[in-house]
């Protein structure tokens, strides 16, 4: 669905105080959209009881920033060779970081997701972090393009990635426009 900032926050605060089910949500956008939506409307909303809204987690920083400058540098050694390892560890460090942060923040913003799509992380991670009364919000850089959602669509189209269909529920997806 299309919808300015302001309507996405409001759909957004009609769906905070639901406890039970799935919360995951999606923004997608230009980045220089997003940059927007987080600096003029992710700024000024509130929940319901009037709490600000948190300032969005650079997902990208706070992963290579869990992790010890040794185990990093392990990390990018074996890389070439090791592929799945690397992409295992990666996927406990995202799994520990999200749950770590939703056991005391009720809703978490993320943005700057590109870790996630260059090593091949599992997607799924997010939507189980996204339970009960965690809700979690992803600010994506991408298009919905006949009936798909197209990552990354102003980079070179060999950068390109799809999000997976079932990944989110078509009513948590939203498309910024300009107003």
């Amino acid at each position: 669905m299309k919808l300015t900032g302001p309507q996405i926050i409001s759909e957004l605060r009609e769906r905070l105080p639901f406890a039970m089910g799935r919360h995951l949500y999606v923004v997608l956008g230009s980045y220089s959209q997003l940059e927007h939506f987080e600096r003029v409307d992710l700024t000024a909303a509130s929940n319901r009881n009037g709490q600000p809204f948190p300032t969005p987690v650079n997902l990208n920083r706070q992963l290579l920033d869990s992790m010890d400058d040794a185990n990093l540098r392990r990390l990018v050694s074996e890389e070439a060779h090791y592929p799945q390892a690397v992409r295992n560890h990666l996927n406990q460090a995202l799994q520990s970081l999200l749950n770590t942060i939703l056991q005391t923040e009720p809703l978490l913003i993320i943005k700057q997701v590109e870790l996630v799509f260059a090593y091949g992380l599992d997607l799924s991670i997010f939507r189980t972090a996204a339970t009960n009364q965690s809700h979690l919000l992803l600010l994506l850089p991408g298009v919905w393009l006949s009936s798909r959602v197209v990552l990354f669509h102003e980079a070179d189209a060999r950068f390109h990635q799809m999000l997976p269909e079932n990944l989110v529920a078509e009513n948590h997806l939203w498309e910024l426009v300009d107003a």
